[in-house]
């Protein structure tokens, strides 16, 4: 069996009682390696569940070097503001970003005390200047999920497949994909079907939704997942393996998790890992997760024997 190991730094960052906007929770993080520099870009909560992006910057993937005085990302339509106004949740949630065509896109999932659901939005903002901290250039967010129906857990593939853009999503409990034309959502929104399901009786048997944008490699793309048990309601992660010219075959899914709940900060009041994100670094496979709803966190594991773990279960595939 393979697994991920802790970094023994963990948490990596914790809320911040001097910044408003994460003096509740910083979880969930997006992650990317530009320049052979990480960016973490991860979920902070305030006490009133108002949910914004900040950034947090770590040169070796491990140390945390840098945490933006402010949020990098802030709820600016209708559709992921408090209109209603007092306590709940609101904002920008679980961020996942690709780079793709010089650009840096992030998925999120919008909640407004507006609505009865949540749907998934985009917005994005070129890489330079990104790097040069210029938060006004992101993009005006649009919602890209259809109406009426609860969405989230989005992630787009870093390349075209056969000619497409490639969304993966999460209509519960599954995982879906769509093959779209192009990234303007003018008109349409993001359906397709799913493909990657819950396995009853398993680990993973309440509900499944991507973890960060699968990576690609000669074998294939490595899907890191988040899975909820019915049997007892902790979040763990998993790993997949899908096939480069059609994401949707699954090649290989391991049929044990290779992170779930342990550690103090991981079970302090509930029993979770998620992650929205990951990079390669020397190696390494880091996965950068957030932790009982709380913390921050990261684990790795070598990629080639993830890998070669996954090649060697083809056969633990879907129920």
């Amino acid at each position: 069996m393979v697994s991920l190991a802790r970094f023994k730094g963990n948490p990596i960052l914790r809320p911040d009682p001097s910044k408003t906007f994460m003096e509740f929770a910083t979880f969930n993080p997006a992650a990317v390696k530009l320049e052979g520099r990480v960016y973490v870009l991860f979920r902070a909560q305030a006490f009133d569940l108002t949910s914004t992006i900040a950034l947090a910057e770590l040169p070796d993937g491990f140390t945390v070097a840098y945490v933006s005085e402010e949020p990098i990302y802030r709820p600016r339509e209708l559709f992921e503001s408090r209109v209603v106004g007092g306590f709940g949740p609101a904002g920008c949630e679980d961020p996942r970003v690709t780079v793709l065509d010089g650009r840096l896109y992030m998925l999120y999932t919008a909640v407004s005390d507006a609505y009865d659901y949540v749907r998934v939005a985009m917005t994005s903002i070129d890489v330079d200047s990104f790097l040069k901290r210029r938060w006004d250039a992101w993009s005006r967010p649009k919602l890209i999920s259809p109406p009426g129906v609860w969405d989230k857990n989005a992630a787009l593939l870093p390349r075209k497949v056969q000619g497409r853009y490639v969304v993966l999503h999460r209509f519960f409990p599954n995982v879906w994909v769509d093959f779209v034309e192009d990234l303007k959502f003018e008109g349409y929104w993001i359906r397709g079907y799913e493909f990657f399901r819950v396995r009853p009786g398993m680990w993973d048997s309440d509900r499944v939704g991507v973890a960060g944008p699968p990576l690609e490699f000669n074998e294939g793309w490595l899907m890191i997942y988040h899975a909820k048990s019915v049997q007892d309601g902790a979040y763990r992660l998993g790993a997949a393996l899908l096939d480069r010219e059609d994401p949707t075959t699954v090649i290989s899914r391991l049929d044990y998790p290779i992170l779930e709940p342990r550690e103090w900060y991981e079970t302090e009041g509930v029993r979770v890992v998620f992650s929205c994100g990951h990079v390669v670094l020397d190696g390494k496979l880091l996965v950068y997760y957030g932790a009982s709803d709380k913390y921050l966190a990261v684990a790795y594991v070598d990629v080639d024997e993830l890998l070669g773990e996954l090649l060697k279960r083809r056969y633990w595939l879907d129920s």
